[in-house]
């Protein structure tokens, strides 16, 4: 009978949820970026490819499209009483999925090498280079061509010298006065 409450115990109890858990040390160097193309090589999404959403590099994941869908119940747009279920991804761990050839189209091990240039580049095993994908939100945009609004300080205003300093002359007597009728008072 005590042998089957130990292993009772060692079930789901409410203290679980508080059990230690290690935390995720973020890898040092990433191989995969957003916007590659990757392929899961484990879980039960193994087999799909897509395309890179997000990288999460605090918990070596990242967020892939058309793999692990989830079903997740929200609130209805239409109607305030009623649920929907919608069908959600989520991250997968990063070792879980690979980049794809772009010589083979299979999955394959990527290392970095520098080129003659000196810059990092992506080899694939076959012996291609994977380039990183454009991505439109790192373009630099540049902002001295844009329009003055009305939240704008005018140059004019900006040029201004407004500022005299500091004058010490005066700050030297009134201090040279409170000594004297400090002095006084003693």
């Amino acid at each position: 009978f005590g042998n089957y409450l130990m292993r009772r115990s060692l079930v789901w109890t409410p203290f679980r949820m508080f059990a230690h858990r290690p935390a995720q040390i973020p890898f040092k160097d990433w191989k995969i970026v957003s916007h590659d193309i990757v392929q899961v090589i484990s879980g039960k999404s193994k087999g799909k490819q897509g395309k890179v959403l997000k990288v999460f590099r605090k918990t070596n994941q990242v967020l892939v499209e058309g793999v692990n869908y989830k079903f997740k119940k929200v609130e209805d747009d239409e109607f305030v009483t009623r649920m929907k279920t919608v069908q959600q991804e989520y991250p997968i761990h990063v070792s879980n999925v690979a980049l794809i050839d772009p010589e083979t189209g299979k999955p394959t091990r990527v290392k970095y090498v520098r080129t003659l240039e000196g810059k990092r580049v992506r080899i694939a095993k076959s012996g291609a280079m994977i380039p990183k994908p454009e991505r439109e939100e790192l373009k630099y945009v540049n902002r001295t061509k844009s329009e003055i609004g009305p939240m704008d300080t005018m140059p004019e205003d900006v040029i201004e010298k407004t500022y005299k300093g500091e004058d010490f002359v005066k700050i030297k007597k009134e201090f040279e006065e409170f000594l004297r009728i400090k002095a006084e008072k003693e």
